[in-house]
């Protein structure tokens, strides 16, 4: 087999197997729709939903977890203690949750920014958790609609980043709020 020959088989198989983890990755997620909260979203196979009431709040929680990553959307219904943040500051609501996200040993905040969708600002944070010897890594947003207060999160170990990464980008750019 000539070096010529070599050279195309190589490329011909980095071809395919940039296109079967990223491309294809993406063409068997299922779309889920929530009338109810007021969101739609792409997963690798229908969530888990769960609904549960606290304190006059409701909230419908989809979760999900494939071999690699931990998806969850938690959308919670403020409407019941007449809230609005369109016309309120969530300031301290943020911060509640985000330190609700990082109560458990071993969690660490790597970053914190602001990001935007849809002429919403909402709030990012970047953290760590060490679940015995190993260490995850997860990416949550938070955003503040009308009556409900969406987090949005993605994790997985930490030694497989790339990977987590990847599915990160299609996650996030699947949400789509009502």
């Amino acid at each position: 087999m000539g070096y010529k020959n070599i050279k195309l088989r190589i490329l011909s198989f980095a071809v395919f197997f940039s296109i079967c983890t990223t491309g294809f990755a993406q063409l068997d997620w299922v779309k889920t729709t929530s009338e109810k909260s007021k969101i739609s979203f792409e997963l690798p196979e229908i969530p888990n939903i769960r609904n549960q009431k606290l304190n006059g709040i409701t909230s419908e929680i989809f979760s999900h977890r494939d071999a690699a990553n931990i998806y969850g959307i938690v959308a919670s219904d403020f409407s019941g203690l007449n809230l609005d943040f369109n016309h309120s500051d969530p300031t301290e609501y943020y911060t509640q949750m985000k330190q609700g996200s990082l109560l458990s040993k071993g969690t660490k905040l790597i970053s914190e920014q602001s990001v935007s969708y849809q002429k919403m600002l909402g709030k990012e944070i970047i953290y760590t958790v060490m679940v015995g010897k190993l260490e995850y890594t997860y990416f949550k947003r938070f955003f503040f609609r009308d009556q409900f207060i969406y987090q949005i999160a993605i994790g997985g170990p930490t030694r497989m980043k790339r990977v987590l990464l990847d599915k990160k980008q299609i996650f996030f750019r699947s949400i789509q709020f009502k």
